[in-house]
Formats: structure tokens, C-alpha cells, sequence
């Protein structure tokens, strides 16, 4: 069963894939820790997708230098459960992604389905977890 978490980060995968420009604000990883990378909050865009993707800190791991990326539920979301969760803690991570800022051997297309699937893997993660400690 596909929860509204996944359906909300399914639709927040649409909406950085529908312009390249949405793309290039995470693969190239230029945000600053706290800030939103998308969706922007013009239109009714939280309410529909009820969630959003922000910048983490950036951090070594080695010597590489990657950022963190941050799935969150929106308060305002439209879907009840998203709500009720965000409603919760509007503030707790359910996934996250780390880009490598240096990575000149991946396409701009490979480093988004990279952080998606990272996203993808840890959220379902995360639910399980959450599944185990509340029955």
C-alpha cells in the first residue's frame, strides 16, 4: 500500500521534473541550509503536492563535500493525513538525500534520480520504523 507520504513525494518529483530550471535547484545543490527548494509556495502548489524538499547543512564525508536534502510535510497540505502528520511536527524530516556538490562524472538527470531514489528508499524507511514503534 502506497502511503500519502510516497504520494506526496511522487508529486514533488513531478514538480522539479517539469522544468529544467526546478532540476538545477537541487542538482546543483546551491541552497542554503533552512531554505526551500521547491515547490515554490506561489499558487496553491503545498496544498496539492503537501510537501516540500529543503536545503540541508552542507557536510564532508571524507573528502567529499555533499549538501543534505530535506523531505518535509506541508501544514497546509490538502490530503487530511499529510495534514494531520504536518499538524504533529511540521518540522521532522521523513527523508533525506545527500548530493555530492563535486560530482562531475553524472548528468544532471542521473543526480535527480539519484536524490529521488535516495528520498524514495529512506522515507520508506522511515515508515516502517514509525510502523513498528506505533501499531
Amino acid at each position: 500500500m502506497v502511503s500519502a507520504q510516497q504520494e506526496a513525494l511522487k508529486a514533488l518529483r513531478a514538480w522539479f521534473s517539469a522544468a529544467k530550471s526546478r532540476k538545477a535547484l537541487i542538482t546543483k545543490s546551491e541552497g542554503q541550509a533552512g531554505h526551500r527548494a521547491g515547490p515554490t509556495r506561489a499558487g496553491n502548489n503545498d496544498a496539492k503536492i503537501g510537501a516540500r524538499l529543503d536545503y540541508g547543512e552542507k557536510f564532508k564525508k571524507g573528502n567529499q563535500d555533499f549538501l543534505r536534502l530535506n523531505f518535509q510535510i506541508n501544514k497546509g497540505a490538502e490530503r487530511k493525513t499529510l495534514k494531520e502528520l504536518a499538524n504533529k511536527n511540521s518540522h521532522k524530516v521523513w527523508a533525506t538525500a545527500d548530493v555530492l556538490l563535486s560530482d562531475n562524472k553524472k548528468t544532471e538527470d542521473e543526480i535527480f534520480d539519484d536524490i529521488f531514489d535516495d528520498l524514495k528508499t529512506d522515507l520508506e524507511k522511515k515508515i516502517e520504523e514509525d510502523a513498528k514503534k506505533n501499531p
